[in-house]
């Protein structure tokens, strides 16, 4: 609940440059990381402790420094055991970025194999709305999911996630990992799309 509070404030602060500066995936996430940061020097108190990552390396058996993935966010706590909130994000656009990139090997799949926060039973994917409507990707996404099921070790699937801090038309899905525990996904679509985007089918 707190890393989807977090993403929300760090999206709804960085919304002025993703509206009007370069829009690939890597700026966007930029954008709104360092939004966040932002807000955590702006507003110390309830989120104290927190901290938010831009592209960081992460750990996995066999890979040494550059050669180590990068995940997109993670978000962390610095007390106790450290946990961490991980989020692989993608461009979704109808021509420059499609649905495959979200559920291939470099989206979905970073968790699906374990390459990415493999000890953690919850982690997340962000899709950028960039083109068309916020229903259709939703539709879209859902649909190639369960298309790809088997490919995708899928297990179960959540229309919609209810509690306090989901995003509009958030949903989840439950995968199996061959080497670890099931991970549920949850889905999270923002709207990155500039002026004269919002009213494409």
């Amino acid at each position: 609940r707190h890393s989807h509070n977090l993403l929300a404030i760090g999206y709804r602060e960085a919304l002025p440059r993703i509206l009007t500066e370069p829009e690939e995936e890597t700026d966007i996430t930029g954008y709104i990381c360092a939004a966040l940061k932002k807000w955590f020097r702006a507003n110390p108190g309830k989120y104290d402790g927190f901290d938010v990552h831009d592209d960081p390396h992460v750990e996995l058996a066999g890979k040494t420094g550059k050669r180590r993935p990068r995940a997109d966010i993670i978000i962390t706590y610095t007390a106790g055991i450290r946990p961490e909130f991980c989020f692989e994000a993608k461009r979704l656009h109808r021509t420059k970025a499609r649905a495959s990139h979200y559920t291939d090997a470099e989206g979905m799949g970073c968790f699906i194999s374990g390459r990415y926060a493999s000890s953690y039973s919850e982690v997340a994917m962000i899709g950028y709305v960039q083109t068309d409507t916020l229903d259709r990707w939703h539709g879209e996404l859902q649909e190639r999911v369960h298309k790809e099921a088997i490919e995708l070790n899928l297990e179960d699937t959540e229309t919609s996630v209810n509690f306090a801090s989901a995003f509009p038309l958030e949903w989840a899905s439950t995968h199996r990992r061959d080497a670890h525990g099931p991970v549920r996904l949850f889905h999270i679509i923002l709207d990155c799309r500039k002026a004269g985007h919002e009213e494409q089918n």
